[in-house]
């Protein structure tokens, strides 16, 4: 996660398209918060568990602010809501929660 110098398959980053970095980061802001406590495994460099670590996180929020939340994004979370999970992203419907939230 964070800023990519080169566009091919070699590097260890990941840089979304800048029109789809708030989708990303609210993604992840989700699966931190619905699964919180749920994960047993797996640190990586950007997450413990469900938790993303600080740097990680203050990169997500800088993407959530870039990119608010668009008609593409939340007819996406209809999609979801209606015909497959029955749940929605509350980072989506209220993008203002992002900000009361400390610690993702």
């Amino acid at each position: 996660i964070g800023k990519c110098n080169n566009a091919d398959f070699t590097g260890s980053c990941f840089e979304p398209a800048d029109k789809m970095k708030g989708d990303f980061a609210r993604s992840y802001f989700y699966l931190s918060t619905a699964y919180w406590n749920e994960w047993s495994c797996c640190e990586t460099d950007g997450t413990n568990k469900s938790d993303i670590k600080t740097w990680m996180e203050d990169i997500l929020r800088d993407w959530h602010a870039a990119d608010p939340v668009d008609d593409l994004e939340v007819s996406r979370n209809d999609v979801i809501y209606d015909q497959w999970q029955h749940n929605r992203n509350p980072f989506i419907d209220h993008p203002e929660w992002v900000d009361q939230i400390s610690d993702f």
